[in-house]
This record gives structure tokens, sequence and C-alpha cells, in this order.
């Protein structure tokens, strides 16, 4: 399947950018972290 193949590797290099981004931009004040659902962004945003 190289479509999903593809797919996963396009994703992993935006994930991989916006790391290296907000590293830059935010002096260590901006945590960046990949979430894949609402629950998992809640769960990261407070801390469970």
């Amino acid at each position: 399947n190289s479509l999903r193949l593809r797919t996963d590797e396009m994703e992993d290099a935006k994930i991989h950018c916006a790391r290296e981004h907000f590293k830059k931009i935010s002096n260590g004040n901006v945590k960046y972290k990949a979430v894949s659902s609402y629950e998992d962004l809640m769960e990261k945003v407070m801390g469970r």
C-alpha cells in the first residue's frame, strides 16, 4: 500500500517541521506535541 506509506511519510515530515518551527520561535516556552484525536489533545493539555 504505497499510497498509505507515502502519506505517513508526509505526515511525519510535517510533524518534524512543526517541532523545529516551534522550537526556533518559542525559545523553549512552547511545547509541540502531535495528537491524533481531541481526547489525546485534552490529555496532553490537562496533564492526565
